[in-house]
């Protein structure tokens, strides 16, 4: 075994020692080149960073920034954050610095290269080391993730067929209606409405023009009315219910028309010439005493019957 030999009053190594030092030093090197690509095989972004900056990137982080590692280093983390997410970013990493072992994530948006913002989940936590503050900063793309729940809510509250809001999303919103209505005694209508002699069309050229037409009507009304003016939805079959809050009876009958109009403009080619259908409408309005918001739909009910029993395509304002 090698060792240190002292030879007048100075110590040197002898070539054992030298050799072990040597095996040490390459052992570390070895080490670190090991670790390094363990944290290159890695499937998250990751990030070793002090409060001035990053020290270290494995290749997942680089990647989800859109730079070389040569370039990462010296970088912060801000760098890449979307600007909507800057400050809240800033205060999460400032926590980690400042609280120690505690684990926080958040999901933010990384402005990387020239591709459009990426949804991420950012996990921070400081490294029990001495000296410098120095956290882990973890990437985790859930980009996927969040399409499949904005398609999941999207099945959640659309009519499959139509795209069109369906029954339970527009009911849902009915009910904070009612409630900010009754609050502030604000007005809200409902405007109930169905395609004219459908099961005729139905008969006549097959279900799945008549599909085409329920379409046509869904894309239409939706356009018609506007997000900023209310919620237009498929509530089953051939019927669609248009929530108006802030409209009066006036108002909100005006609305059933344009629709009567628009709709009566559609064309649906067939073998034997243009499809054009007509709709009925059915207007009803909140009154003080309607505490429930199927009070207000049953009006509009009744009035959709009667523009039905009056002739067709005709809008018909409950009283």
């Amino acid at each position: 075994m090698g060792s240190a030999q002292a030879q007048n009053g100075e110590f040197y190594l002898d070539d054992d020692a030298i050799g072990a030092a040597e095996a040490t030093q390459q052992a570390l090197i070895d080490t670190q080149q090991r670790l390094g690509m363990m944290l290159d095989i890695m499937p998250m972004g990751l990030l070793i960073h002090t409060e001035q900056g990053i020290l270290f990137g494995n290749q997942e982080a680089c990647r989800m920034l859109g730079v070389r590692k040569e370039e990462l280093v010296g970088q912060h983390v801000l760098d890449f954050v979307d600007p909507t997410e800057f400050d809240a970013v800033m205060n999460q990493l400032q926590r980690s610095f400042a609280e120690g072992a505690e684990v926080i994530n958040k999901e933010t948006l990384l402005s990387a290269g020239d591709g459009p913002p990426i949804n991420i989940k950012l996990i921070s936590a400081r490294l029990p080391w001495a000296g410098t503050p120095v956290i882990q900063v973890l990437f985790q793309d859930v980009s996927d993730l969040k399409l499949k729940e904005q398609s999941l809510e999207r099945l959640s509250t659309t009519d499959e067929l139509t795209g069109a809001f369906n029954r339970r999303h527009v009911f849902a919103i009915a009910a904070d209606c009612m409630e900010n209505a009754s609050v502030s005694d604000r007005d809200l209508s409902v405007l109930l409405l169905d395609v004219d002699h459908f099961k005729k069309i139905n008969d006549s050229y097959g279900h799945g023009l008549g599909d085409q037409a329920l379409i046509a009507l869904a894309r239409c009304g939706a356009e018609a009315v506007g997000p900023e003016k209310g919620v237009f939805a498929r509530i089953g079959g051939e019927e669609f219910l248009v929530l108006l809050p802030g409209l009066n009876e006036t108002a909100a009958a005006a609305v059933g028309e344009k629709l009567r109009k628009s709709i009566g403009r559609i064309e649906i080619p067939t073998n034997d010439g243009a499809l054009r259908f007509s709709i009925s409408v059915g207007v009803a309005t909140r009154s003080p005493e309607d505490t429930e918001f199927g009070k207000i739909v049953a009006r509009a009910d009744e009035a959709l019957y009667e523009a039905k029993n009056t002739g067709r395509n005709r809008v018909v304002v409950a009283h």
